[in-house]
């Protein structure tokens, strides 16, 4: 069921000198003056977060009170060759606090932990644009993933980069920095089945938070993706993912607007008799992730953060118009797609 969180408070360890500007799902963008031992792993940061379902504020009508903690480890190691390689991860627990309203009651979530591996594949050096790849690996840890029968999920991918520097480029605190970029990825689920759980009416497993990382100003953007959730009776055979990001920063303060669209793209039914002549076998699934993040510096090693974040379907309840992609404007208090979030960073 999605929930609105409220990120009441987050704790980021950043293992550089630097400052993580923001992240999307397949580029993260760092000014690293790490040396020594640290050089390496420069960018891998740990977050700690509390969150509050909005379904907690209302005094009537629908109402679903949430409360959770969430870990959040990203791990990075520069592997120091020709095309800029880092090896990346991905590691989230979910904690809540609240009474569940899964069907056993469960309250410890692991998500899937993700391993990527990302590179500069060549820069234009008339037009200052960089194209990057990654390849990312998905392990079925999460019980929504044991619950379609993942046994595992590999993604490929490419990005499209673009700096810009503007106004007073000579004085650091007058000076505006512009980034853009633009993100592909290809995903690909392999299952020992096309139906979840134990048939196509069983729906008793695909109760995840809808946490899927914290979307925080600090320590990068989103850290989820449409395999953090499950719905339908159907698996999905494969997802295309499409991610737009601009990071705007002045001196201490900086704005992060980033845009993912996930097409998942669901195996067939097997035909019977019932079946009408012009049916759809196959489904699909589409889905949007918008954020707005605010961030300032207090010093260099001390951030903070806050914006708003909405994961929804892409699509209204008719499927006739998309929705605004950066808050839920279309439903009541049962949708609760849109959260709202506060982040504390640090760097060391």
């Amino acid at each position: 069921m999605a929930r609105v969180h409220l990120a009441v408070a987050g704790l980021i360890f950043v293992a550089h000198a630097g400052y993580a500007y923001a992240e999307n799902p397949v580029q993260v963008y760092t000014q690293s003056t790490g040396t020594g031992k640290w050089k390496k792993l420069a960018g891998s940061t740990v977050e700690l977060s509390t969150y509050i379902g909005s379904g907690s504020l209302y005094a009537s009508g629908y109402s679903d009170p949430y409360a959770s903690l969430a870990l959040y480890l990203k791990p990075t190691y520069d592997l120091g060759t020709r095309f800029n390689l880092s090896l990346r991860a991905r590691i989230y627990f979910e904690e809540e606090l609240t009474l569940p309203d899964n069907p056993t009651g469960r309250r410890f979530n692991p998500y899937d932990p993700w391993l990527w591996l990302v590179g500069d594949l060549h820069t234009f050096e008339r037009s200052k644009i960089k194209i990057g790849g990654v390849f990312r690996t998905i392990l079925p840890v999460a019980y929504e993933s044991r619950y379609r029968h993942d046994i595992i999920t590999l993604a490929a991918g490419g990005n499209v980069n673009r700096d810009f520097e503007f106004g007073a480029v000579t004085d650091e605190k007058r000076k505006w920095s512009l980034k853009l970029t633009y993100a592909f990825l290809f995903y690909k689920p392999f299952q020992s089945s096309h139906f979840r759980g134990s048939g196509p009416g069983d729906t008793t497993g695909c109760m995840a938070p809808s946490g899927a990382g914290a979307a925080g100003a600090t320590g990068g953007g989103p850290t989820g993706a449409s395999s953090d959730h499950c719905g339908g009776p159907a698996n999905t055979n494969y997802s295309i993912g499409n991610a737009f990001f601009a990071w705007l920063g002045r001196d201490k303060w900086s704005l992060t607007v980033s845009l993912q669209i996930f097409n998942d793209f669901k195996y067939a039914f097997p035909a019977d008799a019932l079946t009408a002549d012009n049916a759809a076998v196959s489904g699909r699934a589409d889905t949007t992730w918008g954020v707005v993040a605010l961030g300032y510096k207090l010093t260099d090693r001390v951030s903070l953060g806050a914006g708003i974040s909405t994961l929804q379907p892409a699509l209204d309840s008719r499927y006739r118009y998309p929705r605004f992609p950066f808050w839920d404007f279309s439903g009541g208090n049962m949708n609760n797609y849109s959260q709202v979030f506060f982040s504390v960073g640090g760097t060391l």
